[in-house]
């Protein structure tokens, strides 16, 4: 039960934002629509089934079937025969089938009353059409239609025996009365007989009484009497649209958490609870969540906004303490199929060791789909590629410096056609070799698992090998393939980095990125001058970079700009110079002292760590 509690919540915690959408957009659709709604007045009338209420004696035969024929009433109200015939006698401006819309009733079944309720938008108009229906439905009675000659001739022949029931009571208590001063015998034998014989009159019309007054309240169960006719209503009925709007935000929320039970039992990718998870082949070196590309000050934040950066340190210690057991000089970063965020990885982890004192240089290795160059902020002109294709160069010409001390990127450079053939070159031993003699560590972004050969290549050539795969990205199947392919190629891992890990980044840092991508403008010179213009495609084609990159320079002040309307159009000249400024600065990176030049802090903290 606590096992299922937790899912379910860890569920709500990574769909809120569906559910919030799920929930407020019916009733932001709702609301309108209600909103032009008139206001609705209601009238009612108030009918009596049978006249047991008013008879001294009812019978409780005579109740329940009044009490059913009230129900057989609520019903007919309702239909053609009675709706048609209320439009056609008030002129009505509706069809029998949009009045019945308008009618409701309701049935006391203990009290023999039915009560019509009729909504309009007029109040006079509700009230007419109320009282209508129950004249209406008045004349549809079996009471109403039998008002005629038998029914008049019932109640005559009531009125003429309760009158002589009357008179001949009177002559039985004379004659009684007269009997005590009788004293002859056959006088009072007379009476006696004159008695015997009323007794025997009073009793044949108390008969005949009965049988026509049965006869007559047979025929009133089966009659509606209007105990309150409708009045014109004052005041609107109650509003039901909070009622509406809630209903409507409820089943909202309800279909947007079965979207997201549905998008959770078709999602085969990882999912990561700050638990090991025993799924994954690889032993977890640490997680990373999504953070901003400031790598100047990534290690360096206050900590109270900064927990991705606590992540990104803990990572560098796992790291550091497996160097010190086994030391290594290269290390390869590579995902099973892509998208995991290898450049995202492979920079911040080499911003967070150049911040604790090692040189490190970044090589992209993936030179079907470069992208350190983009994490880096730098242009992509020379790189990899070039060297390569000139069997290597011991000046390790191309190399970067960053706005990270200590840290220095080869970018890939230009795309060959066989990016395997290249790799396999014999510069890219001798490459590696002199990167290691300058710097403590080379990390190198390779491409992903599924491209099989080329990562081999690689592979072969560096020390160790780090697999990064993505939270929501990467699925098990892609894990699995992968495995299989790095056993039956020898490849040994040294472990695995769980990226994009939900939960891990704070708030105030995605409120900062949202605030930050919503109000930056590009601050841009507005100076002319000769030379050639270029858009910002052209830019973003010469320097090696994507078009948002080079809007982000402008941005930042990085790269000057004319705004031309709704476009930037950018010098070539100042384009060429930046980009001969950049490139080629770290170009005569001397080599590194004994040691590994590693700080004395870097040891102790992996000391403290085991």
């Amino acid at each position: 039960m606590e096992f299922n509690l937790r899912k379910y919540w860890r569920l709500v915690v990574k769909w809120w934002w569906l559910l919030i959408i799920g929930a407020v957009v019916p009733v932001g659709i709702a609301y309108p629509l209600l909103a032009r709604q008139p206001p609705l007045y209601q009238a009612r009338v108030i009918l009596m089934v049978g006249n047991a209420l008013q008879s001294a004696n009812p019978n409780t035969t005579e109740i329940g079937i009044a009490g059913r024929l009230a129900r057989g009433y609520a019903e007919l109200v309702r239909h053609r025969p009675v709706t048609e015939k209320v439009v056609r006698r008030l002129g009505l401006k509706c069809t029998p089938e949009q009045l019945a819309a308008q009618i409701s009733t309701l049935v006391r079944s203990d009290a023999n009353l039915l009560e019509i309720r009729v909504a309009d938008q007029n109040p006079r108009a509700a009230a007419m059409i109320a009282n209508a229906l129950a004249e209406e439905l008045i004349r549809q009675t079996p009471a109403a239609q039998a008002q005629g000659e038998q029914q008049r001739f019932v109640e005559q022949q009531l009125e003429k025996l309760r009158a002589k029931i009357e008179q001949v009571e009177q002559e039985i208590e004379s004659q009684t009365a007269q009997l005590v001063n009788l004293t002859s015998a056959t006088e009072i034998q007379a009476a006696q007989e004159n008695l015997n014989s009323l007794e025997t009159v009073l009793s044949r019309y108390r008969s005949e009484y009965a049988l026509y007054l049965q006869s007559y309240v047979g025929e009133s169960v089966n009659k509606l009497t209007v105990i309150e006719p409708a009045t014109v209503p004052q005041y609107p009925m109650g509003s039901r649209k909070i009622l509406f709007l809630g209903l409507a935000g409820i089943v909202g929320l309800g279909l947007a958490m079965a979207g997201a039970v549905l998008i959770e039992y078709l999602d085969n990718t990882i999912e990561w609870n700050d638990e090991q998870d025993d799924s994954l082949p690889w032993h977890v070196l640490g997680t990373l969540s999504r953070m901003a590309d400031d790598l100047e000050s990534l290690c360096a934040r206050p900590r109270a906004l900064a927990k991705e950066a606590e992540l990104l340190r803990d990572l560098r210690t796992v790291l550091l303490i497996h160097r010190e057991r086994q030391p290594f000089d290269t290390l390869l970063i590579t995902g099973p199929a892509g998208g995991e965020g290898k450049s995202f990885v492979a920079a911040n982890l080499g911003a967070a060791l150049a911040d604790a004192g090692l040189r490190v240089i970044l090589v992209d290795a993936n030179l079907r789909h470069p992208g350190l160059h983009e994490c880096l902020e730098q242009p992509n002109v020379f790189g990899l590629a070039d060297l390569l294709e000139g069997e290597g160069d011991s000046n390790v010409k191309g190399l970067q410096s960053t706005k990270v001390d200590n840290l220095w990127l080869l970018p890939a450079g230009t795309s060959p056609l066989d990016p395997t053939l290249t790799l396999m070159s014999g510069g890219m031993g001798r490459l590696m070799r002199e990167m290691c003699r300058r710097a403590d560590i080379v990390i190198v972004e390779g491409p992903p698992v599924s491209e099989g050969h080329a990562l081999t290549v690689l592979a072969s050539r560096l020390d160790r090998v780090l697999i990064v795969v993505a939270q929501g990205i990467t699925t098990y199947e892609q894990i699995a393939k992968a495995e299989r392919y790095l056993k039956a190629e020898g490849v040994t891992v040294l472990g695995a980095v769980v990226n994009l890990v939900r939960g891990h980044s704070s708030w105030l840092t995605a409120v900062r990125r949202l605030l930050a991508g919503t109000f930056t403008r590009p601050r841009a010179s507005m100076t002319t001058g000769d030379g050639v213009l270029l858009s910002v495609a052209d830019a973003a084609s010469i320097m090696g970079v994507s078009t948002t990159t080079v809007r982000r320079w402008i941005a930042k002040g990085r790269i000057s700009a004319i705004r031309d309307g709704w476009r930037w159009r950018i010098k070539r000249q100042e384009l060429l110079s930046l980009i001969a400024d950049d490139a080629l600065a770290a170009a005569d990176l001397p080599l590194r002292g004994d040691g590994r030049g590693r700080s004395e802090l870097v040891r102790q903290e992996a000391r403290e760590k085991r």
